[in-house]
């Protein structure tokens, strides 16, 4: 098997992992000392903030259907493109909807871990899911008794 197709083996396993909120296997496969370009305000260093993230991720979208491509594999640097598409815990209201987040992902590997990560999400909620009628206006108090 060539390097790129082990990177591209282990970056699909990084992102179930990262989904699935699989801290063992994480913890496999990411280095102690990893370096996370796209880590949040506040988000500790190395290991304990990649899974930080990943409980984070698997706590407000469990049960995600995920898919994984792999755009491109180059040495020890893999390009990915994941996405998720769940319920999120954290929505509230009648009309919860699905989400849908696509993760772009870069990452570098040494020995078969992650040393080095970038990633950048959007999330979309299903608007015709989620689509609430609009509601009546009503008339400000003091301006109808002027």
């Amino acid at each position: 098997m060539t390097r790129e197709r082990v990177r591209t083996s282990l970056a699909e396993a990084v992102v179930r992992a990262l989904v699935a909120g699989d801290v063992l296997a994480l913890q496999r496969l990411v280095d102690p000392d990893v370096l996370d370009h796209s880590a949040q305000p506040g988000q500790p260093a190395g290991w304990p903030g990649v899974r930080e993230r990943a409980m984070t991720l698997c706590t407000a979208m469990p049960e995600s259907e995920v898919s994984v491509d792999v755009l491109s594999a180059t040495g020890d640097t893999v390009l990915a493109r994941a996405e998720l598409v769940a319920l999120r815990r954290d929505a509230t209201g009648p009309h919860i909807a699905p989400s849908r987040l696509t993760v772009a992902l870069v990452l570098r590997f040494a020995d078969d871990r992650v040393t080095e990560m970038w990633t950048s999400a959007d999330l979309l909620l299903d608007r015709r899911a989620a689509a609430v009628p609009p509601q009546p206006r009503v008339a400000d108090s003091a301006s109808s008794h002027a």
